[in-house]
């Protein structure tokens, strides 16, 4: 038995203390103060991030501004400069922030423009590529219609010379225009030129030749009416100088012939100044 007053009987409970005493409070401590810089620097970065998306999106355009628009395309119509300041007047943001398809829509407002995109280049250009609408005649009294049947009001009504006029309701624009494209290379073989086609809301068909005359095709079989009228133009005009043709009619044509002084001769002196002057 151990006698607590026996020296060595202390001597054995400290060795046991120092023995069975842990070290890690030393190393616990360190742990938590490497953890706490840790999340420091982690807090610090997200508020530094969260500080730049903030400035990006509220302060950016003084900041990273738009300085340089650049327009792309092939242009006959349209004007660069006109595009640049159409551009630069609706601008809303800088280089990260701008809305780049409220701009794309101001573009296509513009009535000579058929399509427009916009693309970024770091660290202040803004790149706009426009494509122009192509018109192939006039439509109505101050339109024009494109070969796709698209129909559009330039502002300063400015319009190319040598057109011929279609009209009719706008939703058939495209139709007209195929009538136009597909009769038009028929006519020019006997050097006759479109000055104007139309449809009405009934479906008439009615073609004028530029310095000739109306002919009138109605409703149905227009591909064989105008086959007839070519081959029966030469003769016709052999004659006298026509001023309306009526080709209604099943198996035949009616002309009306022109009674006023001007000739023959001046009736093809215009179709052949209108051909010389398309090439």
């Amino acid at each position: 038995m151990v006698n607590p007053a026996d020296p060595k009987y202390y001597s054995l409970i400290a060795a046991t203390l120092r023995r069975d005493s842990p070290s890690r409070p030393m190393r616990l401590g360190t742990s938590t103060e490497t953890l706490l810089v840790r999340l420091f620097v982690a807090l610090s970065l997200i508020i530094a991030l969260a500080a730049t998306l903030w400035l990006a999106a509220e302060w950016e355009p003084r900041v990273l501004p738009i300085r340089v628009i650049t327009v792309d395309g092939e242009m006959r119509s349209l004007s660069r400069q006109a595009l640049q300041e159409q551009v630069a007047s609706h601008l809303t943001g800088g280089i990260l922030s701008q809305d780049l398809e409220a701009l794309r829509e101001q573009v296509e407002a513009l009535p000579w423009v058929r399509g427009a995109s916009l693309r970024r280049v770091w660290p202040d250009r803004l790149i706009l590529k426009v494509s122009e609408h192509e018109a192939v005649a006039r439509w109505g009294e101050d339109g024009l219609v494109t070969r796709e049947g698209v129909i559009f009001h330039p502002q300063d009504r400015r319009v190319p010379a040598g057109l011929p006029r279609l009209s009719g309701p706008d939703a058939l624009a495209a139709e007209v225009v195929d009538r136009l494209l597909q009769w038009q290379p028929r006519l020019a073989d006997l050097g006759l030129l479109i000055d104007a086609l139309g449809r009405d809301r009934r479906g008439d068909w009615t073609l004028e030749l530029l310095g000739g005359p109306v002919l009138h095709f109605g409703t149905e079989q227009l591909d064989q009416r105008l086959a007839r009228l070519l081959t029966a133009f030469p003769r016709i005009e052999a004659v006298a100088v026509p001023e309306r043709i009526d080709l209604r009619y099943s198996n035949g044509l009616a002309v009306r012939w022109r009674t006023d002084k001007e000739s023959d001769f001046q009736a093809q002196g215009k179709r052949m100044a209108a051909v010389n002057e398309q090439r």
